[in-house]
């Protein structure tokens, strides 16, 4: 860098002096005095230092939950569920919510072109329903009534309506007839009552030969700790620590008129010192906690052993259905 400087700080006292000399011009028969050259500057040449990589960092520890959250969240959607369920097997206990539109596809090609079927509400008696399809569901007549008054007669009835939706009944509705001079009977007048009650709150969740059910309850399951323990114990250098762990998973059922029981816990304090350097026994069950909240998320179950009602399309199978007992 110095034989650089010196070498360019030399070039410019000589070439100074040439420039200036060849710009000036003096008029016709004058000398023209040439000023004194002036210093020249000097270039300065600051070397910039490199920059310093970046020291590097220890990398963080990974905990094992969030190593195996990341691990399922990976997952496809149905391997996710086999883990869950493999990992949890009383998750294989809970029925998961079907496709509704499916079901409902296979109650309609259940029921096909008949004109009667039997419903029965869970703790009741079947009753026959005459109707046929309409846009939305199949419609009819159930409990029909007929009195005769002279030339009058008045037929009562209430309506079944079995829709995706689920089943209801309405009414009653009535209709009057009065007899001609033929002896006919010609429709005169109709009435009724804007009432109606639920038999099945809820679309068709089970379609099977003969049979379909409708209005199963539904819930989401949350997954917490219900049982942990607690350990106490005295260090080598006399400072105590605690040891904690999850010792059961619990899958707890979330919907109407469901109601979710409390956590247990224990506590025990350890007799002998302990180094500790060492860290705690690992949690194994806490750290499954957060990646089974995951694969349960979403998903939606049905109490399938409780149906609020069944629809069928013979009479022995409507009577002989234990599970609507």
């Amino acid at each position: 860098m110095t034989a650089f400087g010196a070498t360019m700080r030399a070039g410019l006292v000589l070439v100074a002096p040439a420039v200036l000399l060849a710009c000036a011009r003096a008029p016709a028969g004058a000398a023209m005095p040439v000023p004194p050259p002036s210093e020249p500057a000097v270039a300065v040449v600051v070397e910039a230092e490199p920059a310093l990589a970046p020291e590097p960092q220890p990398a963080e520890a990974v905990s094992e939950s969030s190593r195996l959250l990341a691990e399922v969240e990976a997952m496809e959607v149905s391997a996710r569920w086999a883990w869950a369920v493999a990992t949890l097997p009383e998750l294989a206990e809970h029925r998961e919510a079907g496709d509704e539109e499916e079901r409902w596809a296979e109650f309609r090609r259940l029921v096909g072109a008949r004109t009667r079927l039997w419903v029965r509400a869970r703790g009741d008696r079947c009753f026959a329903v005459r109707g046929g399809w309409e846009d939305d569901g199949f419609f009819g007549r159930a409990r029909e009534v007929a009195t005769v008054a002279g030339t009058r007669k008045t037929v009562r009835y209430e309506g079944v309506d079995i829709t995706e939706r689920g089943i209801i009944t309405t009414g009653p509705h009535g209709e009057a007839f009065e007899r001609d001079a033929r002896g006919r009977w010609q429709p005169d007048g109709e009435f009724g009552l804007g009432s109606f009650a639920t038999l099945a709150d809820g679309p068709a969740f089970e379609v099977k030969a003969g049979a379909a059910y409708f209005g199963a309850a539904a819930y989401t399951l949350k997954i917490v700790c219900s049982e942990a323990s607690v350990r106490e114990e005295q260090c080598v250098d006399g400072q105590p620590r605690r040891c904690s762990r999850c010792s059961r998973l619990t899958a707890y059922p979330q919907g109407p008129n469901m109601a979710m029981a409390g956590s247990m816990g224990s506590f025990v304090r350890g007799g002998d010192s302990v180094d500790c350097s060492a860290p705690c026994p690992p949690d194994v069950l806490g750290a499954q906690l957060a990646a089974l909240e995951l694969a349960v998320k979403g998903r939606t179950f049905i109490e399938a052993e409780l149906p609020e009602a069944g629809v069928y399309t013979e009479a022995r199978a409507c009577r002989g259905d234990r599970r609507m007992r």
